[in-house]
């Protein structure tokens, strides 16, 4: 299980986040900078070397276009989005031209779109939204092999963005449930701006417990509720 940083290239330079595994946060990013030419637009976010981007919704489609014509410049096969409310083939037609996986970016079930084969998708999870361990773990199971990217922040006074290690949210018992179900996507800690200073002794945190997650046993609690958990999904009682 791979752990990234998201960040906002308008406000953290490169260096900052030197020797991490990054995805950027281009909503901003792409609105305040779209008259500038492709090229001049990857080659300021190249510098962070990113595995994804995150990346508005346009309403048009030939900003879409353009879209999955930068990412292809940055040599990327993933992208996140919010799931557009219209011109979904066109969407998905356009990112197969590329060889791009769009990633939706939900937050409830509902969230999630219906794609028709063959085409490919993946699946963007902010745990926060889920409201629960149990809620969470009943979205996950049944997509557990869709979902590509699992957004980690904790709430503060009913507002996210806050670093993982404190707040209401345990996120040590989700990577322990997840490294026991064997999943292999990528948790993305995605902070506000005044925290990031945190992510480099967060990331190497979090992965040295997820190391270690692997040969541990879950406890009796948890193995009742994946339990209880898959026999709903199966239609047991």
């Amino acid at each position: 299980m791979d752990v990234l940083v998201e960040v906002n290239p308008l406000r953290v330079k490169p260096e900052e986040v030197s020797g991490l595994q990054v995805t950027l946060n281009t909503v901003d990013y792409i609105k305040g900078n779209w008259g500038k030419s492709l090229p001049e637009l990857a080659i300021e976010l190249e510098e962070y070397e990113p595995l994804t981007i995150r990346v508005p919704t346009p309403r048009r489609i030939r900003d879409f276009t353009r879209i999955m014509e930068l990412a292809n410049y940055l040599n990327l096969n993933e992208v996140i989005i919010r799931p557009p409310g219209g011109n979904l083939d066109d969407f998905l037609n356009i990112a197969a031209e590329y060889n791009i996986v769009l990633s939706w970016f939900v937050k409830t079930e509902s969230d999630i779109p219906p794609v028709p084969p063959p085409h490919r998708f993946s699946l963007t999870v902010d745990v926060p939204s889920f409201k629960g361990l149990r809620k969470l773990l009943e979205f996950l199971l049944p997509n557990l092999n869709i979902v590509s990217f699992i957004y980690a922040h904790n709430i503060k006074n009913g507002k996210g963005g806050y670093p993982i290690m404190n707040g209401p949210i345990d996120y040590l018992k989700i990577m322990r449930i997840l490294t026991a179900l064997g999943w292999s996507g990528a948790t993305v800690l995605s902070y506000r701006d005044e925290f990031t200073v945190n992510y480099r002794n967060d990331v190497n945190a979090l992965k040295a417990f997820i190391e270690s997650a692997g040969s541990t046993v879950l406890d009796k609690g948890t193995l009742r509720m994946l339990n209880s958990i898959m026999r709903r999904l199966m239609g047991n009682p």
